[in-house]
Parts: structure tokens; sequence; C-alpha cells
């Protein structure tokens, strides 16, 4: 039989972890959980923020449809000015909706106070003028109707 001192037996019995390996658990446990923030927040946009929105949505076609108004009815030109193309639409909600959205104007044939109501893009660029503006939209049904908030184009 094999004697031992109490002594020995508790430095063989127990092991104690280095101050590297607890240092290295410490620091995993902060860098996981900011890890997997950053990646639901990149992969998931940020909550209460901005996102992509569909072009045929009624809300977002009625709201585009309003700023166009307000847009020709703040323009100096004689012409009525259409929607070209949509080149994006957001939406976020903030006490409402706010529809965010880039797109490109141009000029129709159709006069300012005219009757007609089909009015076509000139075909001809330089009669055109095609730019880009920007209109923000801030709908909230209950307080009236909505509120362009931004209206700011690139000629």
């Amino acid at each position: 039989m094999i004697q031992q001192t109490t002594e020995e037996i508790y430095t063989t019995s127990v092991s104690v972890p280095s101050r590297k390996s607890e240092s290295t658990v410490v620091m995993w446990k902060i860098l996981v959980p900011i890890f997997t923030v950053a990646f639901a927040v990149t992969s998931a946009g940020l909550v209460g923020g901005p996102s992509d929105a569909n072009v045929n949505d009624e809300g977002v076609q009625n709201a585009l449809q309003f700023a166009v108004v307000q847009h020709n009815k703040g323009t100096n030109d004689m012409y009525i000015n259409k929607v070209a193309k949509v080149i994006k639409v957001q939406k976020q909600v903030v006490a409402g909706m706010k529809y965010i959205f880039t797109v490109e104007m141009a000029r129709t044939s159709c006069r300012k106070g005219g009757v007609e109501t089909e009015c076509e893009i000139h075909t001809d660029l330089t009669l055109a003028k095609p730019y880009t503006c920007t209109f923000e939209v801030w709908s909230r049904p209950w307080m009236g109707p909505p509120v362009v908030i931004k209206n700011v184009c690139k000629h």
C-alpha cells in the first residue's frame, strides 16, 4: 500500500485552472453575445428603421401619388411631371407610416390646369428633362391627410 500525505493528495486531485484559460473563457462570454447581436442586426435590418417596400402595395402607391401631386403643385413648370422610374421604395413605422421614395421624374405633354387625364412622358429626352427626386411622406390617418416632409430633387 502506498502512503500519501494530505498535502500530496490535495495537490494531485485538484486541478487549478490557469489565468490564461480563465481569461479565454471570459473573452468568449463577451464576444459570443456581441457577434450574435451584430449578425442579427446586419441580417435583419435595424428594428424600427426603414425597410424595403413593395412598390405595388396600396399604401405605397397612395403615398407616391400624393407626393407627386404635391411636387407638381410646388414647381414653376407649366407642364405636369410624372414618375418615369421608381428607383427605391422604403417604409418605416413612426407614429404612423413614413414612406421614402427615390424616383426619376420626367415632364409630360400635359399642361398644369389642363383637362387631360392621360399624360404620357415625352419620348424626346430634351423635352422630358428627367431628374431624380427623394420624397418622404408621413401618413397618420387618424390625424388627417398625409404630409410630404421631404421633397428634394436634383436636375
